[in-house]
């Protein structure tokens, strides 16, 4: 089976589960968590304008993971201001960085990598975007069996990948991963690997050295072919 990790546009938007779907939690201030019951459909049309007008004023808010052709996990992202919700948070988003607003992950493919997968997808485009740092409001009243069936990234998660408490909260404290921390480690990494290739070159341009029992070995060898040499030489020169 394979991986892969693709934009998510309105052209894939329906691969997200029903609850996902019809969920408007960051996209309606004052929204609740999931869908409301007996109104889907006019969530999902809620879901589909924010994407729509999101995409073509900034680009993709989001990154789909798929298990051959199943979305098992996505990841919601993007400038601050483009999520309403952000407005009743308790800490406004820093001006330099994007927001991680969700990451889901299929019950089934958790604890498998793939929700690291989707991070460092998101990850690579806030890099390439020119942003600083990736922030995410984080869920301290997930546990493991919710973790990431929420709205809200949990905060386990996101200390173990690397993000720091910016300001804190007792529901939902806002974390930030500075890129260029990211990168110093990725630059770190690099040059150790370099010197370790630059040492084994060297190790292998230099001649090998010669054991000490060896040497004696090899001059105890060629000592009589010396004395034959010169035994032969004397010899030549007493009939001349």
């Amino acid at each position: 089976m394979t991986r892969r990790v693709h934009d998510l546009t309105l052209a894939n938007l329906g691969d997200l589960p029903q609850a996902c779907r019809a969920c408007v939690f960051w996209e309606v201030p004052g929204a609740p968590r999931g869908p409301r019951a007996g109104d889907e459909a006019r969530g999902a049309e809620c879901k589909e304008a924010w994407w729509q007008a999101t995409q073509l004023e900034w680009g993709s808010p989001g990154k789909a993971l798929y298990l051959d052709d199943r979305l098992v996990g996505y990841a919601t992202f993007g400038p601050p201001e483009h999520f309403p919700r952000v407005r009743r948070m308790p800490h406004a988003v820093s001006d330099d960085a994007l927001l991680l607003a969700t990451l889901w992950v299929d019950p089934a493919c958790r604890d498998s990598g793939a929700a690291k997968l989707l991070l460092h997808s998101v990850l690579r485009e806030t890099h390439r975007r020119g942003s600083r740092a990736l922030e995410a409001y984080a869920a301290r009243w997930a546990v493991n069996a919710d973790a990431f069936g929420a709205c809200v990234v949990p905060d386990g998660f996101l200390h173990a990948c690397g993000f720091e408490v910016l300001h804190d909260d007792v529901e939902h404290p806002l974390l930030r991963l500075d890129l260029r921390k990211t990168v110093r480690w990725q630059e770190s990494v690099g040059q150790a690997l370099e010197h370790v290739l630059t040492a084994l070159s060297k190790r292998e341009r230099a001649p090998a050295p010669v054991r000490p029992a060896l040497q004696a070995q090899r001059h105890a060898a060629s000592a009589p072919s010396k004395k034959r040499a010169s035994a032969l030489t004397s010899a030549s020169a007493s009939r001349s």
